[in-house]
């Protein structure tokens, strides 16, 4: 069979490297990611190089190449309407139309369709499209003495969300972000939402769907910071983990269940509005002292929280995505490892703090591999030497992904990895996984249920 990607993040390698195991692989990317260009080349397929947002560019490859199933995994080609153009082409195709995905590029209709639908576990939140509204908007917020985080309506890639007393230091400068966020409109945006700021702990839940059917995948918790100690800016995640069993340490099996009640619900919905939606939904969630409350959905796996998944798949993602074209998918049709995975990338000192320059730096992806890690590049490319690799763009350059019987087990042996074979600029977080990083989240659970209690 032979299988699209498109796209070319460490979530697309992730899914190469799954999809390689049964299927020739195909690919639509921007520039030469090593790691989904080996398993093009290990399988005998092609690739192209050019703008993944392109739907008529991606649909005459798939046609020209005789693509049996494609899989489009990110926001952004999702939102352009790629999947919308490869089904209208006769491919077999997984992913969300432009309509399904609204839930994710559309905050505004996300937040009003969980309040329609599941109002018990949606935040408080209000939106604005002009200055007037907004200064109604902030009046209120004043009013109730509230915290809030600042969203774009539209897509930003993790980049575009500031939270008060992380990122705004008082009510003014939130105001200030919301107002530039509509006088620039970014993330193309229409509008500003404004969300109470949750205390808690926050968490992603993920179902593989066919539209009906949800089977819920091992929850996954992200860090969105830069730096240690969850300090600094958003980014587009600096790394993740998930258990050996399906639900987190910090979480209760009825939190699980909940979780997945959510989603179901959510695919119900857009049923219902004709909207169609295959391949993943993702719903950031967080646990706090008023029980579970709903943050944001996305149309696709979660990058870094795919390689988790990918890490720890025990059946073949090749045959998932074929069922789900066919709209039979069921829970024993996916199964996974009795392990814990642990994910971290490495990124450029200027990550999310200035535009920064290219840097080199060097690593042996195969001896690293052959130690039972998996690595994932993103935003890298070959150099004119072996093991050599030189960062484009400004996102997240490669992932290192690891599996144990623990957590902290597996955020263990990857930082000694780092240590021994990574040589360069290239920055991560230590924390991540780290046995006092997941106390600290099993005493913060504990003092919240004590509080529901």
């Amino acid at each position: 069979m032979k299988t699209l990607i498109v796209g070319n993040g460490g979530r697309e390698s992730s899914i190469a490297m799954k999809l390689a195991e049964d299927s020739c692989v195909y690919a639509v990317l921007k520039h030469e990611n090593p790691t989904i260009l080996g398993y093009v080349k290990k399988t005998g397929g092609r690739y192209l190089i050019g703008d993944t947002n392109n739907a008529e560019l991606i649909s005459n490859f798939a046609k020209e190449q005789n693509i049996d199933l494609a899989f489009v995994s990110a926001d952004d080609p999702l939102e352009a309407g790629v999947v919308n153009e490869l089904l209208d082409a006769g491919i077999r195709s997984v992913g969300p139309t432009r309509e399904g995905a609204e839930i994710e590029w559309n905050k505004q209709f996300a937040n009003e369709l969980m309040n329609e639908i599941l109002p018990e576990f949606t935040a408080r939140f209000w939106s604005a499209r002009d200055l007037d509204s907004l200064n109604d908007v902030f009046n209120q917020i004043k009013k109730e003495n509230l915290e809030i985080v600042v969203k774009p309506q539209g897509l930003t890639g993790g980049k575009g969300v500031k939270v008060m007393g992380e990122h705004l230091k008082n009510l003014e400068e939130a105001k200030k972000y919301a107002a530039e966020v509509l006088a620039n409109r970014i993330g193309k945006s229409e509008s500003v939402i404004m969300v109470e700021k949750l205390q808690g702990i926050e968490f992603t839940m993920m179902a593989l769907t066919d539209g009906k059917t949800a089977v819920p995948l091992p929850a996954t918790y992200d860090y969105p910071y830069r730096f240690d100690g969850e300090k600094g800016p958003g980014t587009g995640g600096m790394g993740s983990l998930s258990d050996k069993v399906l639900h987190l340490p910090f979480m209760t099996q009825k939190n699980y269940e909940k979780s997945t009640h959510i989603l179901e619900r959510a695919l119900k919905a857009l049923r219902e509005q004709g909207r169609e939606f295959s391949g993943v939904l993702y719903a950031g969630l967080f646990l706090t002292k008023q029980g579970l409350k709903f943050i944001e959905f996305n149309a696709r796996f979660g990058d870094p929280e795919c390689m988790n998944t990918m890490s720890v798949l025990d059946s073949s993602l090749a045959d998932a995505l074929e069922k789900i074209c066919d709209k039979r998918i069921k829970p024993s049709d996916v199964k996974f490892k009795n392990k814990a995975s642990v994910v971290k990338y490495l990124v450029a000192p200027e990550y999310c703090l200035s535009p920064g320059k290219p840097h080199q730096f060097e690593m042996d992806a195969q001896a690293i591999k052959s130690e039972g890690f998996q690595v994932f590049f993103s935003s890298a490319v070959e150099a004119n030497q072996a093991n050599h690799f030189k960062t484009v763009g400004t996102s997240r350059n490669v992932a290192i992904a690891a599996v144990a019987d623990s957590i902290p087990e597996a955020a263990s042996k990857i930082d000694d990895c780092i240590e021994r074979r990574v040589r360069g600029p290239l920055q991560y977080r230590k924390d991540i996984g780290s046995l006092n990083e997941l106390q600290r989240l099993k005493d913060r659970a504990v003092a919240l249920r004590k509080q529901v209690d």
